[in-house]
């Protein structure tokens, strides 16, 4: 995405009419952690704008608790949508590179052979401020859905739910922040 159009999508503010932001507020209101099934899969490979993204692993232990593990590679220059989850929390283990991480509005810069755990609820997103590619084990516990990542701020433009928190607000700035430094 080029500067203007993120910096434009961020001065423009938070649209409430537009029917994409709508869509986004009803769908994140409606959703239930037990509204839908698993949907994840080994071998599986989830699209992204910003690198890519494959399931290693998916299984259910004896409680019902879902662990899905997945290889994440972020491209140059890319980060993911500031997001958080109701249903799971995640472990990041960076395997090769150095991974930027927000985490509740603080910046983290982990290297290869390290790891973050992120809460459930934490506000969270990957970025690679570097020149070559990051690669990173996710792994996720609980209830596993794509459709529990809350978008907050999106580098790749897309739709994106409110920021409804001090902590929401002030992990975006610095998501902004950074977004600058890669974007200039």
């Amino acid at each position: 995405m080029k500067n203007k159009d993120f910096n434009q999508l961020w001065n423009d503010g938070y649209n409430f009419n537009n029917l994409e932001s709508i869509g986004v507020i009803e769908a994140v209101e409606a959703y239930t952690l037990d509204s839908d099934t698993a949907e994840y899969f080994a071998g599986q490979k989830v699209g992204s704008p910003w690198g890519t993204n494959q399931v290693l692993e998916y299984s259910q232990d004896d409680s019902g608790q879902e662990i899905c593990k997945k290889e994440l590679t972020v491209l140059p220059g890319n980060m993911l949508s500031l997001q958080r989850h109701r249903g799971r929390a995640e472990l990041w283990e960076v395997k090769s590179g150095i991974l930027t991480v927000i985490a509740d509005g603080k910046r983290h810069d982990i290297t290869a052979g390290n790891d973050i755990e992120l809460p459930k609820g934490c506000v969270h997103c990957m970025i690679n401020v570097n020149d070559e590619p990051v690669t990173v084990i996710e792994t996720q516990t609980g209830i596993c859905r794509e459709k529990d990542n809350i978008r907050l701020v999106d580098f790749s433009g897309r739709p994106t739910y409110p920021l409804t928190s001090e902590v929401e607000y002030e992990s975006a700035k610095l998501y902004r922040e950074i977004a600058s430094t890669i974007v200039k």
